[in-house]
């Protein structure tokens, strides 16, 4: 029951690495043309790296309590959440090759997870 509640800092880390990309594509769109001033003012792009610095600092919390080797496959979840969102709210397509990929990458959370549940 321990490793599941901190599970919320693998699930937090995915949520903050996922906006902070989501947020970041959404910089890029807003700049008018690129250039320093217009980057660092830019509200999506501080919002991508106040999300990235929190992705990093409940990261750290993640790795307190779980091996590397089992927290980091979790982060596979970052891609599911990005593409679907990218085909939401940037109207971008989903492919076959997407599909599979994410179909391989559950395959390996699945068996992953099995660790966790067994040493809880």
């Amino acid at each position: 029951m321990k490793n599941l509640r901190y599970f919320s800092f693998i699930i937090l880390s995915i949520a903050f690495q996922s906006l902070g990309g989501i947020f970041g594509k959404y910089a890029a769109l807003s700049l008018p043309a690129p250039s320093f001033i217009g980057i660092v003012t830019n509200a999506f792009y501080i919002l991508s790296l106040g999300c990235l610095f929190f992705q990093a600092i409940v990261w750290q919390q993640a790795l307190r309590h779980f091996p590397l080797s089992v927290a980091y496959p979790f982060m596979g979840l970052v891609n599911f959440v990005v593409l679907f969102s990218s085909a939401i709210l940037f109207q971008e397509g989903v492919t076959l090759a997407n599909i599979m990929g994410l179909v391989l990458i559950s395959v390996g959370i699945t068996v992953l997870s099995h660790k966790i549940g067994d040493s809880a």
